[in-house]
């Protein structure tokens, strides 16, 4: 019996509870439907300026429309998301009101691993690979690479610009290349070259692959074929063959 008597007062309390939280819902619905959007909150949690605060307000007034004097129950914060991460520099965006009639939104930047110019027309990638325009007034500071760069939009050549993307942390983790390493194009074919700040051979890397044995047989090229000659003497370097360094007079 004392068993039966306490099961239904637990039950009795988890009602009430239930009741209880119900009731604070819907007084928590029937106050939103009540309140009315009244600003925008905009803010950019990264440091990269490919958006501002005003580009965001600018796109929804644009794109999705009268918020500002709507209830807040109204508003489709789902569909702000998605209109904003279409935007190609936007990685994510987040929406949500609160009590005071606020809409905030928070975006995060996609962040530029690479930046290329091809001829006239330049972009960037991130460490997916993926690829997005520059921006008008703002340059990330990131690696510039230049020349013949093969088509990378829309995920073609991808596993020539991952490689690329390896060959660049490559060079920026290693003391002795990354002090050394003035540029890096590309040429016909997208055989990647390197440019040294000591010296005026162009090393010829070919595809961004092998990257540690390409870098040992530049390393083997310093320390037996060059002292052996005049400075300038080659004018290439060619790595991209196995197990072979050919190094030439003319370009």
């Amino acid at each position: 019996m004392k068993i039966s008597l306490k099961l239904i007062v637990v039950c009795a309390a988890v009602a009430l509870m239930l009741a209880a939280f119900a009731l604070l819902v819907g007084c928590g619905k029937a106050g939103r439907s009540k309140v009315l959007c009244n600003a925008l909150d905009v803010q950019i949690k990264d440091a990269y300026e490919f958006v501002t605060p005003d580009d965001i307000r600018g796109f929804l007034d644009r794109k999705y429309g009268v918020y500002i004097g709507q209830r807040l129950d109204s508003l489709d914060l789902g569909r702000m998301e998605r209109m904003l991460e279409e935007k190609s520099v936007v990685m994510k965006s987040e929406a949500w009101t609160t009590r005071d009639g606020v809409l905030h939104i928070s975006i995060v930047q996609r962040a530029p691993a690479l930046r290329f110019q091809r001829g006239s027309q330049g972009f960037y990638i991130d460490k997916t690979g993926y690829v997005f325009p520059l921006h008008s007034s703002y340059t990330a500071d990131v690696p510039l690479i230049e020349g013949d760069i093969p088509p990378l939009e829309d995920g073609q050549n991808a596993d020539w610009s991952k490689g690329l993307l390896e060959l660049c942390s490559y060079i920026t983790s290693s003391r002795q290349w990354k002090e050394r390493i003035e540029k890096i194009s590309v040429g016909a074919g997208g055989d990647v070259e390197l440019k040294t700040i000591d010296g005026k051979e162009r090393f010829i890397f070919g595809f961004p692959d092998d990257i540690p044995a390409k870098f040992a047989k530049m390393g083997k090229y310093y320390s037996h074929i060059r002292p052996s000659k005049d400075e300038g003497y080659y004018k290439s370097v060619n790595l991209k063959y196995n197990k072979q360094i050919i190094c030439r007079k003319d370009i």
